[in-house]
This record gives C-alpha cells, structure tokens and sequence, in this order.
C-alpha cells in the first residue's frame, strides 16, 4: 500500500480571531499515521515512512478489532504513553526503540493512540475535503473506538489564549491551530495549521563547548551545561546548539577562551557529556538561559539559547530547577 506523508504544522504565534479557526491540545508522543480494514492487517508509520506496526500491537489489535469489517480507513494520530493522564516522552522513548515489546513491557508502558485526523474513511478520500468535514467523520468513527484508541478532541470557537492556559495546566506540550476550511495537504507544512509550542525555561552553567562545523569551527556550535546535585556536584543537564546569532557564537568563543581549563569540572558526567564531539572545558563560571520541552535523564531535550545571565550566581543553579 502507499504511505501517506503527514501534513505539517508551521510553528508561530495563535490566531488573534479564532473565527474560522478550530483547536487541538498538542500531545508530546510520536506522530503515526494508521491504516485499517479493506480486507488487509493494519498498518502503522511514522513521519518518515518507516513502518512500525510491529512496535505497538495493542494498537493495532484494537484497529483490526473495530475496523477490519469496513472499507479502508486510514487515520493521522499520535501514539502517547500516559502518566496519570499526561503525557510522558521518557516514558514512551522505551517504546518507540522497541521492535517487538514483551508482554511485560507492554504492561509496564501501555500506549494510546489519538487520531486527529482522518484521510480515508470507508474507502473515500477525503484529504480534499475541509478539516471541519474530516473531524466530523473522525467523530462519527470515534463512537466505535475503545480500549487503545481514543479520539483527540478539538474546540471551535474558544480563545487561543483560554486554549494555551489550558494547554499549560494539563501540562501539555502545547496547542495546534488549523483552520476549519484546510485541506489535508500530504507531506506539506502548511501556513493553515499553526504550532504553538510550551517551553520551559531555566539558568544552567556553561561547562564547556563544542566547535561549530565547517564555516563555524573557530566558533562554539554547542554549549556543555550543567547545574548542581543535592550533594553540591556539578552535573551533566545536556548541550544547547541553537538560538545563537553568529556574532554571539563569536562572543562566546572569546569569552570561553579566557576561561578554559584541562579538566572536566563535573563530577562523574564528563563521558556522556563528549558522547556529542570532543568539549572544550571552561570554569563553571557562566550562566545561560535556556527554553526547552522538558528535562529527560539523558539532558534536556530540544533545548534553544535565550542569553547570558549575569545576574545569577552559578553556584545556586540546581537541577531542582529543570
């Protein structure tokens, strides 16, 4: 069968009109794409292509149990892994690294799939058709489904700013905004559907820094972070490589420069934090801002610069505060 490529959300500000415009919480999962009935097994992919029905039989057995009497039905979702009714991506990291999850395993980190969209339903295609005509069929559909699967609900005329306060006390990773009226363009990221990402934001202390590549080797092209444990030992959090303009990578470097030292000034971290190139090491002395989605115990994940502080001093930055 062909593999439909998702429509994607271009990130930005939320609609200031909510006219026209419908809403979706933004789970923290992994975007799968599920195709059903028609006679066939289901069918599970990721963004890129790559099948991974094997990954996560609970969902599929529930898509054969509800759907395998219909016509083809292919759905465009999310697969979560649920901690007390939010979602957890360290949680569900175990499953998707996962070819075929042991029974124990699946009972250790059940997941959930979440379909917000759908592209086929009882062999019609309805990609041309408006997003307020697709959920309308996805909610038809969604009276059928149980166990694994659970519909994502939407909103229509709410206001953005009550949807991200919502979005923000259920602890969610944001909201998406897409206009009613929207086709389903395949493999397209779209101006009509609108991502508004909830980002935590921290101090961490400069431990060190990568070279840039190519035409940013003579300038940082990451920055080693760490804060301190209970017991007062400098820590590995992770390494931030965006949100630098290149006069800042610049800046950086001359002021790394003056700071740099033989040693590791981490506890025991120093390995994991060169599993990413070899780092250059300076004296826990510098403090930064960063903006990211959550702190994982491998560092913190899709982390972006957001200035020096000077104001702060290093050694009261703890990971209490990630």
């Amino acid at each position: 069968m062909r593999l439909i490529a998702p429509m994607l959300a271009t990130p930005g500000e939320p609609p200031e009109d909510m006219d026209g415009w419908a809403a979706e919480m933004k789970y923290d999962g992994c975007r799968v794409l599920a195709a059903a009935g028609g006679g066939q097994r289901p069918v599970l992919w990721t963004r890129n292509l790559n099948v991974v029905t094997s990954s996560y039989p609970e969902v599929t057995e529930a898509l054969a149990e509800v759907f395998g009497g219909h016509r083809r039905i292919v759905f465009d979702g999310e697969i979560v892994a649920l901690s007390q009714g939010r979602p957890s991506f360290a949680r569900l990291q175990r499953r998707m690294n996962t070819l075929r999850p042991t029974t124990t395993l699946r009972r250790q980190v059940p997941v959930t799939y979440l379909p917000f969209d759908v592209l086929t339903a009882d062999g019609e295609d309805l990609m041309a058709a408006p997003y307020v005509d697709r959920r309308a069929a996805l909610t038809d559909l969604g009276h059928d489904l149980r166990g694994a699967i659970q519909v994502l609900p939407h909103w229509e005329g709410i206001g953005s700013a009550v949807i991200l306060d919502a979005a923000r006390n259920s602890m969610m990773e944001g909201a998406l905004f897409k206009r009613v009226s929207s086709l389903y363009t395949p493999g397209q990221r779209s101006r009509l559907w609108r991502k508004v990402l909830l980002r935590n934001r921290s101090s961490a202390v400069v431990v060190g820094w990568v070279p840039g590549g190519r035409a940013e080797r003579n300038m940082v092209g990451a920055l080693v972070l760490g804060a301190y444990d209970e017991a007062g030992v400098l820590r590995y959090v992770g390494q931030v490589g965006t949100g630098f303009s290149m006069a800042v990578r610049r800046q950086l470097k001359e002021k790394l420069a003056l700071l740099e030292r033989r040693t590791s000034p981490l506890g025991t971290d120093a390995a994991a934090a060169e599993e990413h190139g070899i780092v250059r090491w300076v004296e826990p002395v510098v403090v930064v801002d960063v903006a990211y989605r959550e702190y994982l115990p491998g560092g913190l994940r899709h982390p972006s610069f957001k200035g020096q502080r000077g104001d702060l001093d290093p050694g009261s930055i703890t990971r209490d505060s990630l």
